[in-house]
């Protein structure tokens, strides 16, 4: 660019070991005619973000404009967490995980989060490189977001209806390795017929799934609001939602602030370096992952804490999700480990997903093509309310597809109440449970395991009034 010339600053800073769980901005001026921001950091004694690795620092990173950087972040352009050390900003491009867009000049911050301390504490070191020219161009607009409604192909009708998907997983808009175009070809290629993008933090992953042909596989908005105290999924979303909640409190404000824009919420994994979900108190998401990646990393204990819940009284659907990474790569977590069915007869269409889920209709299995279970009573199915018999025992029909050889469970408030072989690849079993004491009745495909069983699959509730 002719007459263009670069301008670099550099930010310095020290994080003491009290500050560690808090988030930090750092001011800087941007110049008028900025036509393209980079931004570099180093830290000391840096250590990757997995929660059971300790003894290092862990120093994220994102970036608001001059529209604001205080809680809820108006002026949000990108956040990356720790997963990469350089990014930059032009009116038509950016590094994965920001937006492209107006680079207006004002104050601007780099938002930095202390996740993990040194014994000595964090010295860090931000260098800001500025390409200043003649003048932005006109009109400058943030690139579209993928919708709710946008029009997307429509996968092959399945005459039960009843149809499959993958509802967490990330792409290197955030620490996976792969462009969502691949990770929707990826979805295509399992058979899958919905898929939801959650990368961390960041809805710039919206932005390039907006830009894609999806073939008719159906595509959800989704963000994975990660917080230093648990993260929770978003699904239905047209907005970047603030994940600088540290307090009861505020991670309740933004929960509730979601669920009145409309959009689906869910705990994810709370369990054993899920990282584990701190906020027990809190109340109000309409979802809990209770199955996160495969079955054996503590995904029991996700299921206890959903059951807990249920027995006290809420209504909390599960789902599953792979929280899988990386494509190129061998790793634990593939995509569609597990995949959550969802019923959906009629509105085929992201919306209609939603739908599905919020009203409890679906399960979930180990794999694409694991064991299926459809649990009902009467006209009612999983997630429905039925009124308690006077007797307190409900007759229910479970259906297993793909589970000969496996073990079917009926669960209650009260444990495990009834358990048969399954000897048929689709096989329907009849039954009848007390629940003179239970909110409600599910069921679960197990293979017995001597250190324990192993969830082949495992449906919603039936709800008693």
């Amino acid at each position: 660019m002719s007459g263009a010339q670069w301008v670099t600053q550099v930010l310095q800073g020290y994080l003491s070991p009290e500050q560690v769980g808090e988030y930090y901005n750092v001011p800087f001026d941007m110049p008028p005619h900025v036509q393209r921001l980079e931004v570099s950091y180093t830290y000391s004694q840096a250590i990757a973000s997995d929660p059971l690795l300790t003894g290092g620092n862990t120093l994220d990173i994102g970036l608001f404009d001059q529209r604001g950087a205080e809680y809820p972040g108006a002026g949000f352009r990108g956040w990356t967490g720790s997963a990469r050390r350089e990014f930059f900003i032009t009116a038509d491009d950016a590094t994965p995980g920001y937006l492209p867009g107006p680079l207006e000049a004002g104050r601007w911050h780099i938002s930095l989060g202390f996740y993990k301390s040194a014994p000595d504490g964090c010295h860090y070191e931000i260098t800001l490189r500025f390409l200043i020219g003649e003048g932005q161009r006109e009109q400058v607009q943030f690139p579209r977001l993928l919708g709710l409604d946008d029009r997307q192909g429509t996968p092959p009708a399945r005459p039960d209806g009843w149809y499959r998907g993958e509802l967490h997983c990330h792409s290197w808009h955030s620490d996976g390795d792969a462009d969502p175009r691949e990770i929707v070809a990826a979805a295509q290629a399992l058979g899958l017929d919905f898929l939801a993008i959650t990368d961390h933090n960041s809805i710039s992953h919206l932005a390039a799934l907006a830009r894609l042909d999806p073939g008719d596989l159906i595509l959800i908005p989704g963000v994975e609001v990660t917080t230093y105290k648990g993260h929770w999924n978003v699904w239905g979303l047209d907005q970047w939602i603030d994940f600088r909640t540290l307090s009861p409190a505020l991670m309740e404000q933004s929960i509730r602030r979601a669920v009145q824009l409309g959009y689906l919420t869910s705990c994810n994994h709370p369990r054993t370096a899920g990282p584990p979900w701190e906020f027990k108190e809190i109340t109000g998401q309409h979802c809990i992952e209770v199955w996160n990646g495969p079955w054996e990393l503590f995904n029991h204990e996700a299921l206890a804490y959903w059951e807990s819940r249920l027995r006290a009284g809420e209504r909390l659907v599960a789902v599953g999700g792979s929280d899988a990474h990386f494509l190129h790569k061998a790793h634990v977590a593939r995509i569609g480990t597990p995949t959550t069915w969802v019923y959906c007869p009629e509105c085929l269409t992201a919306r209609g997903i939603l739908a599905g889920l919020r009203a409890g209709h679906a399960f979930i299995s180990d794999a694409p093509d694991g064991a299926r279970v459809y649990l009902s009573s009467g006209e009612a199915m999983m997630g429905d309310t039925v009124a308690r018999p006077s007797d307190g025992r409900l007759t229910v029909r479970v259906r297993v597809v793909n589970g000969a050889g496996l073990t079917l469970e009926l669960c209650t408030a009260q444990g495990v109440v009834a358990r048969m072989t399954i000897s048929e690849q689709d096989q329907a079993f009849d039954a009848t449970v007390p629940v003179a004491q239970t909110p409600y009745v599910r069921a679960q495909v197990v293979e017995d395991e001597p250190t324990g069983n192993i969830v082949q699959a495992l449906t919603n509730p039936l709800y008693l009034k």
